[in-house]
């Protein structure tokens, strides 16, 4: 349940493990051969069973030939006992070789077994608490499966050793301190790598956890601290982190993050000290058990004064140095990259250690060299051994030149430069786009880069490089010249400083210069020493615009293709600007107007977010070959320009806008356009009716357009339309709008949205305010919807229609506060699924419900009600008291109110008690504090267990189980699992129901009752099965637990009754009947006076003791001592309950009927009578049929006293036979102190009351209590009182 929750999915026993077939075959196939991971839970039990120790051998087996995770689990046992075979594993096998003598081999592969997996790294239980212990074994297969994981690669050589160490300090190192490690070393040596291991096998540990990676490199870039701060944030809190405005913020946000949790923090590549500080501030309150790691290339980067100065509370430092591969290791590791296997070609063996000895122990060079001599013949490698050995070993970026020269023409390393030089971190298929445009054959390139691990590509389909392979080809553009302004790509210091010194040439191919992010590291030694700045006054910060640059300095680049310019501000015309540029980035465009001497008809694509432009070109500007134009954050610009003269425009972004108002009817031009964002454009009206001719248009996002009411009806022709957003838009009230989005508006039912493009596949209206009148009723129009988002609308149900989208994936409804009813849908066809884990004893099989919160998000939905087939949530008042006792087993439920969460929507309510219907099973949350009489089994444990009575009818089954928990919560609804299970330990199936809701007291100190009614109609339940109920949640403090259950044959009183009923009718009667005078004459009553209560008149009464006929039972309350019954008795006990066996009587010839006498000894606290009802119940064990007996009349003894309430029950027939077991059961509020029983049997009924004691058998109270009977029933005067009959659960 628990791993379910957390999103592992695994095995069904019964899909996988047919009847009939060979469990072992059926094991191996459907579990070993498919699942990832096995966890064993060892107990003390475990090697008890031979099942267990022949699936472990499997297991063991699959685990050495494959990559199958074995995941040991040590409860209430010692992993020595395990391992050693002591303890009751030593007494278990002494069994087995006794046992299995002639199969000796078999015993010792069960105790090889048992040795290899104990030393294995598992999860000891010792002193925890269970659920505690239940998360952590959680956290560990999570860990071992989650996709959350970061990468590392697939073969490490050399590491094992130092990851140990490290290990060993996270984990055995005092935990009251916080600490702090470095991992340093070389570029290149594997400081990154053997992090990302440490942080994969130990997050688990952590309450929360980061890894930020590229920290000297990202922050660096504009922003780059505040992005690494909201990583942190959002990875240790586990959410979305706020918006940070400033590094400051940042600092504050992270200590108010780390302070009250234990967490992992992995900083890689730190540079400096100052670095961090910036990052993370100083005098920071990690919490105790903390732990820091940070790679870096220097050796002494922590000191005692800077651990004093960052942490306030005590820490501890360490230090890890990677050390180079050794020789041995080194050939390991090329030999997997060149080969992809441990061994090669003889012919290649020799050359093979001679390149490795020239690599140093670097695995990045390993890597890199071998990944480029992979498949290459022996000429190769024996040149690229001859460029090696040439150079020195010491120039790391030397050794990496060679893959570089493996290259097999100019065309793949001059794309490995541009790439290297401008865009790194850059989209692939914007890359794409620009390099195809310098006449590159991109994609075929940048196959051949990610074949020689030059180049990668990561999640986010970004183009990543090591840093070090970035140096490398920087150091060769740096080698093409000792004059900057003769080499072919500048960045960064070197392009401005070219630009202000005018010393540019016609080799420049690419300039890089984001001035802004240069100005903000100007304080950097290396990034100042030869930057030649503007004198300013001191207490003034340099800024972009206090740095003037001329066009002129462009005037010699003829031949640059790649421009990047952010920031800069130009002076001077631009008739000689270089007229061959491709790709055009400049970020802060200053100017109000696109210069209209500036050539940019080559260009592919133009980037100019955040300028100052108010119109982008005067008349119509002809760039045949753009593809991509960027105008987003124009704040200044009033009408988009005429995109007459782009013919290839394929994206166009305009987004945020603000003062946007026209966009030109020239877009209708854009036959290539596929994507088109206006979002955040809040002053745009409306748009233009040529929208409509865009065929090729796949994606429009029209969010945020909050004056935005018109949208052209043309919208339906574009036939390509896949995505359409028109979030936070006023379109809902237009009455241009409507007549296109609601075309057809009937009486009884919503619109018609046949107008929207059937090419549709994710439509997005989000805070539309649509409501119910503007909801329509027809959507089979959008058969390929695969996405629909109707969040924050004010709607209260959806229509029926959507029934009918097939196809629809996801649906989002978040805080729909009105939203009431949710339709049945396809996306809830899988709400339920099952895991598989090993037990100690056999394979179990947990069906679960869980909800698709993927797929319908419906998070904030205040009054949501119901989810069709999913759950159901009714107010309690809505239900018959009669339909209420049947579902939970109790005669009321109080109306108190109770505060109410709901997982699915995550709010919580104060309401009166709500029934919940999920998937079949009822339940409901109620203030109180004990588990009601009716339940027979009680504990104030978590888990209860019991074995199901035999029954005569083999196809007799257990109709449904009824659960009481009292429990209180130790934590926030939000953190809590309410989960309930039902096990068969029998069979080994196990049954899981996953609560949506939980009931919330008022505080821990108070309770609530988890009342629950489950259907078991179709579990594989039978008589004498052992069967166990288990709360297993997490932060739910259970204090009581109760089971009760009913089976499917239904009771039938075949007895002298007046009426005999089955199925679920209850029959009441009401009758009266009179009291003569000598019933109280009788000398076995005596004359005392004791309290009676009517529950039907709701009175109380002082009476003498009454003899009661019901139904063919007799009762009566008195205070007698119970000396004076007691003797009469065969069978008596202390508790509430008896059993006993039907023996024949002595002499007896026949039996006609049969009469259980009992006594039942009741004492009270007090002389309340509020919601008292006294029960008694007789189940034949042997036969499975139960009787129960309730009674409306009872006696209320004065307080500390005792009652004494004696009954004579009548059975006919086979219903009690000799040798049937029986069972006599009260259930009262009241205490019972004494319960005695007894059997007569073998007699006639006479109706003369002097033969009563002349009958065989019959004991002094029957004679009493039958004499009674026959008064009550002659007599016609005296008291009349009304009576309820036989009342059955």
């Amino acid at each position: 349940m628990a791993l379910v929750r957390t999103g592992i999915h695994t095995f069904r026993d019964d899909e996988e493990i047919e009847r009939g077939k060979n469990i072992d075959d059926e094991i191996e196939k459907a579990i070993l051969h498919k699942s990832k991971i096995s966890v064993i839970v060892f107990s003390k039990n475990y090697a008890s069973s031979t099942w267990c120790l022949k699936e472990l051998v499997k297991i063991v087996e699959h685990m050495k030939s494959s990559e199958h995770i074995v995941f040991p689990v040590f409860y209430d046992v010692d992993p020595s006992q395990v391992k050693k075979q002591t303890g009751s594993y030593g007494e278990a096998f002494a069994r087995h070789e006794e046992s299995f003598r002639s199969q000796m081999n078999m015993v010792h592969q069960w105790r090889d077994a048992l040795k290899q997996v104990a030393d294995l790294a598992g999860m000891v239980l010792r002193d925890r608490h269970e659920s505690q212990f239940i998360q952590d074994i959680v956290n560990q297969v999570r860990n071992k499966l989650h996709p959350t994981a970061l990468y590392v690669p697939p073969y490490l050589v050399g590491i094992d050793s130092l990851i140990t160490r490290i290990n060993w300090w996270l984990k055995q190192e005092d935990q009251t301190k916080v600490g702090i490690a470095t991992i340093c070393g070389i570029g290149g040596i594997g400081k990154t790598t053997i992090a990302k291991v440490v942080y994969n096998q130990n997050i688990h540990m952590f309450e929360g956890y980061t890894f930020l990676a590229n920290v000297r490199e990202t922050s660096r870039d504009s922003n780059g601290l505040i992005r690494l701060q909201r990583q942190l944030i959002s990875d240790v809190l586990k959410g979305k982190a706020h918006k940070i405005y400033n590094t400051d913020n940042g600092i504050n946000r992270i200590k108010e993050a780390v302070c009250c949790r234990r967490v992992l923090l992995v900083l890689d590549d730190v540079e400096d000290l100052e670095m961090m500080r910036k990052l993370i501030g100083t005098q920071i309150s990690f919490h105790p058990g903390s732990k820091i790691i940070i790679t870096s290339r220097h050796r002494c980067l922590l000191n005692a004064h800077f651990i004093s100065e960052m942490f306030c509370v005590e820490a501890s430092s360490r230090l890890f140095e990677v050390k180079e591969l050794n020789f041995n290791e080194s050939l390991q590791l090329f030999h997997w990259y060149a080969f992809g296997c441990n061994s090669m070609p003889e012919s290649f063996v020799e050359c093979a250690a001679s390149l490795v000895k020239q690599c140093g122990g670097l695995p990045l060079i390993l890597q890199v060299l071998g990944s480029s001599l992979s498949s290459k013949s022996m000429s190769v490698w024996k040149s690229a051994l001859e460029k090696l050995e040439a150079i020195p070993s010491s120039k790391v970026h030397k050794i990496l030149r060679i893959s570089y020269d493996s290259l097999e023409d100019d065309h793949d390393k001059n794309l490995f430069l541009d790439i290297a030089c401008l865009f790194i971190g850059k989209d692939r298929d914007y890359t794409t786009i620009i390099l195809d445009g310098c006449d590159f054959y991109t994609r075929i390139g940048i196959e051949n880069l990610l074949g020689r691990s030059l180049l990668t590509i990561n999640e986010k389909n970004q183009l990543t490089m090591h840093q070090m392979i970035r140096d490398m080809g920087r150091e060769i553009i740096r080698q093409e010249s000792p004059d900057i302004g003769e080499r072919s790509r500048l960045w960064h210091k070197d392009a401005f400083n070219v630009i202000r010194e005018k010393t540019g040439s016609k080799t420049i191919k690419c300039l890089a210069l984001d001035l802004q992010g240069l100005l903000e590291n100007k304080s950097r030694k290396t990034e100042t020493t030869t930057l030649h700045f503007p004198k300013r006054p001191r207490d003034r910060i340099l800024t972009s615009n206090d740095v003037d640059m001329e066009t002129q300095a462009f005037m010699k680049m003829q031949r640059l293709r790649l421009l990047q310019l952010d920031h800069v501000k130009l002076k001077g015309d631009f008739k000689d600007f270089p007229k061959r540029l491709i790709w055009l980035r400049w970020h802060g465009f200053t100017m109000q107007l696109f210069p209209a001497d500036f050539d940019i008809r080559r260009l592919v694509v133009l980037d100019m977010r955040y300028n100052n432009l108010k119109k982008v070109w005067k008349d119509k500007e002809c760039v045949p070959n753009l593809k991509i134009l960027n105008l987003s954050h124009s704040h200044s610009l009033l009408k988009t320009p005429n995109f007459s003269g782009l013919p290839s425009l394929e994206k166009l972004m305009l987004k945020d806008c603000i003062k946007l108002v026209e966009v030109d009817q020239s877009i209708g031009e854009l036959k290539m356009l596929t994507f088109l964002t206006l979002k955040d454009c809040k002053s745009l009206r409306k748009l233009p009716r040529t929208i409509g001719s865009l065929t090729s248009l796949e994606e429009l996002i029209l969010s945020g357009c909050s004056s935005l009411d018109n949208v052209p009806t043309e919208l339906h022709d574009m036939k390509s339309l896949k995505v359409l957003s028109l979030d936070e838009t006023s379109i809902y009230q237009t009455r241009f709008w409507l007549p296109y989005l609601l075309l057809k508006r009937s009486k009884e039912s919503g619109f018609s949205w046949a107008s929207l493009p059937c090419s549709l596949v994710k439509l997005s209206l989000e805070s539309c305010r649509l409501s119910d009148d503007a909801m329509p009723n027809d959507l089979c129009n959008l058969a390929s919807l695969k996405y629909l988002n109707l969040s924050r609308n004010s709607i209260h149900c959806l229509p029926e229609s959507i029934k009918h989208l097939t196809k629809l994936d996801e649906l989002i409804l978040n805080c729909c506060t009105e939203l009431q009813v949710i339709p049945k849908l396809r996306i809830f066809s899988n709400s339920k699924e099952a895991f598989m884990t090993l037990s100690p004893f056999n394979l179990s099989i947990i069906p679960s419900f869980f909800f698709p919160s993927k797929q319908c998000g419906i998070f904030g939905c205040e009054k949501l009600t119901e989810v069709q087939e999913i759950f159901k949530v009714e107010p309690i008042e809505n239900f018959e008291a009669e339909e209420i006792k049947r579902l939970f087993n109790v005669d009321s439920i109080n109306n108190n109110r109770v505060q109410l969460y709901n997982f699915v929507i995550d709010r919580m309510r104060l309401v009166t008690p709500q029934v919940l219907q999920e998937c079949g099973i009822t339940s409901t949350f109620v203030i109180g504090s004990e588990v009601p009489v009716r339940f027979k089994h009680c504990s104030n444990e978590q888990q209860i267990s019991f074995s199901l009575p035999m029954s005569s009818n083999p196809n007799q089954k257990i109709q449904w189980f009824s659960l009481c928990i009292v429990f209180s919560i130790t934590s926030r609804p939000s953190d809590i699992l309410p989960s309930v299970c039902i096990s068969n330990e029998t069979k080994k199936i196990t049954w899981n129901y996953r609560s949506s809701f939980i009931g919330v007291p008022k505080n821990n100190d108070n309770t609530m009752l988890w009342l629950i009614h489950w259907p078991t109609r179709n579990f594989q339940l039978e008589g004498g099965d052992l069967v166990s109920c288990t709360v297993a949640s997490i932060h739910l403090g259970v204090r009581k637990l109760g089971v009760t259950y009913e089976s499917e044959e239904k009771l039938t009183y075949q007895h002298d009754f007046t009426h005999s009923f089955s199925g679920d009718d209850c029959a009441t009667r009401n009758s009266k009947m009179d009291l003569t005078k000598d019933l109280l004459s009788l000398d076995s009553i005596e004359n005392v006076k004791v309290q009676v209560c009517n529950y039907l008149e709701e009175s109380t009464v002082i009476t003498s003791p009454q003899v009661l006929y019901d139904c063919g039972i007799i009762t009566t309350f008195h205070p007698m001592p119970f000396d004076h019954y007691g003797r009469y008795f065969g069978h008596h006990s202390g508790k509430a309950e008896v059993s006993m066996s039907v023996t024949p009587f002595r002499n007896s010839s026949r039996k006609t009927s049969c009469l259980l006498n009992s006594i039942i000894v009741l004492s009270a606290n007090n002389d309340k009578t509020s919601e008292f009802l006294p029960c008694l119940e007789v189940v034949n064990q042997t036969k499975g049929t139960k009787w129960t007996h309730s009674k409306h009349f009872t006696g209320i003894p004065e307080t500390n006293n005792t009652l004494y309430w004696v009954i004579s029950w009548n059975f006919k027939g086979d219903e009690l036979e000799v040798g049937d077991h029986i069972s006599l059961r009260v259930l009262s509020d009241l205490c019972v102190l004494e319960l005695g029983v007894e059997l007569v049997y073998d007699y006639e009924l006479d109706h003369r009351t002097s033969s009563f004691h002349l009958l065989p058998g019959m004991s002094k109270l029957c004679n009493y209590l039958l004499g009674t009977c026959i008064y009550i029933l002659a007599a016609t005067y005296r008291s009349s009182y009304r009576m309820q009959t036989l009342l059955k659960c």
